[in-house]
């Protein structure tokens, strides 16, 4: 499959770093990446388009084939960006191929998923799908890496699907949940005053000490009221604590900055709730004059039933490619399928590649990988039948 492996490395030798990673213009943004899409999607004989859900400058892109009636679609969805490549100990954008890796970044996230759909989206294959009433939808999507923005605006603006894969590193095995990404900034307030004479004021770090035991209570309570079969249960990682100015003046503000991973049958909003409740508590007690939880920002969980006809297709194909079980599985990262999981029926994720290798330093995908995947989603398209 040497073509495939040019195809990846074409994906790769095209920069498409977050905006937020770099300010080299040379290789931040996701507008080359987008505007190869465009070629790609129209040489499938897609009817193309841009959208720009973050700017003229990071513009989404959008193919879609045109049956006479369409019967069912289907979203195939990627993420154009891209995280930073400083530190990186190969040449991230010219591939190297050594002991079955194909180095580059991208290679895994997830450009080599990118590589592996596109081999399988033959024209031919595109217009038997057409025939059977099935439109293809593909899109490329920019600002996954900082908090899935172009998938949330898409998704607000009402695209979907009735049925959606989204392409990330799974190691060819289906994702069907993922926790949700819940960050919140708790403001303790007092009073200042010197601190020879504690009595004058009220600190925030002395509440704190009292504070931090009942937060992990509260956390610890709704671990053992929900749980979830693939994904466990929520965690709690207080990512910062700062407060105060110096070793004799009293604390009059306290910070703390939460990252709650929450699994889709816990109503994230309990934990604020009671988060709040128990600072309206030291309020009462004194110990605070007053303060909050607020909700900074938020990615919602996904889940999709086993059972469901999409699982059970693509379990199906890697099977029949494999000859091997294809157990679904949960992750704690999140993805594009939280949004476009208010819009699309059915949705899971999917992909060549180990998301450990993600993010790193000498990133890669093993050639099994990429062309296991190639081999996969052709007999998933040859096969789909909603």
């Amino acid at each position: 499959m040497s073509n495939l492996t040019d195809l990846l490395s074409r994906l790769i030798a095209t920069p498409s770093v977050n905006p937020a990673h770099s300010d080299d213009p040379g290789i931040t943004g996701e507008k080359r990446m987008a505007e190869l899409f465009f070629s790609i999607f129209q040489a499938k004989g897609l009817q193309t388009e841009m959208i720009y859900p973050m700017g003229k400058e990071r513009p989404a892109v959008i193919g879609k084939s045109q049956p006479e009636e369409i019967r069912s679609t289907l979203m195939l969805e990627m993420h154009l960006d891209t995280v930073a490549v400083a530190g990186m100990t190969i040449d991230p954008f010219q591939t190297e191929i050594t002991d079955g890796k194909l180095y580059g970044r991208g290679a895994c996230d997830m450009k080599g998923s990118m590589a592996a759909l596109f081999h399988a989206l033959t024209p031919e294959r595109i217009q038997t799908l057409s025939e059977r009433g099935i439109q293809l939808i593909l899109l490329g999507a920019p600002d996954e890496e900082t908090g899935l923005g172009g998938s949330t605006k898409l998704a607000a603006e009402g695209l979907g699907a009735d049925v959606a894969i989204v392409l990330e590193p799974t190691r060819c095995l289906p994702v069907i949940a993922h926790k949700g990404a819940h960050w919140y900034e708790v403001h303790l307030r007092g009073r200042s005053g010197h601190g020879s004479q504690p009595h004058t004021g009220v600190s925030t770090n002395a509440a704190l000490a009292e504070f931090l035991p009942d937060l992990f209570q509260i956390h610890a309570d709704l671990t053992a009221a929900y749980q979830h079969p693939l994904l466990g249960t929520s965690s709690l990682n207080i990512g910062k604590i700062s407060g105060g100015q110096t070793y004799n003046i009293i604390p009059e503000h306290t910070l703390l900055q939460l990252d709650r991973r929450v699994i889709p049958n816990e109503a994230p909003e309990l934990f604020q709730v009671q988060v709040n409740q128990l600072i309206e508590k030291q309020v009462q007690q004194n110990l605070l004059l007053s303060g909050e939880c607020l909700l900074h920002s938020h990615t919602d969980s996904f889940a999709t039933e086993e059972d469901s006809p999409l699982v059970k297709s693509l379990q199906a194909a890697i099977t029949r490619v494999t000859g091997e079980p294809a157990p679904c599985s949960g992750t704690s990262w999140v993805s594009d399928a939280s949004p476009f999981s208010r819009t699309c029926g059915q949705v899971l994720v999917f992909g060549p590649g180990d998301i450990a290798q993600a993010h790193t330093e000498d990133e890669y995908i093993e050639i099994e990988q990429l062309e296991r995947g190639a081999k996969i989603f052709t007999d998933f398209l040859d096969h789909f039948n909603p």
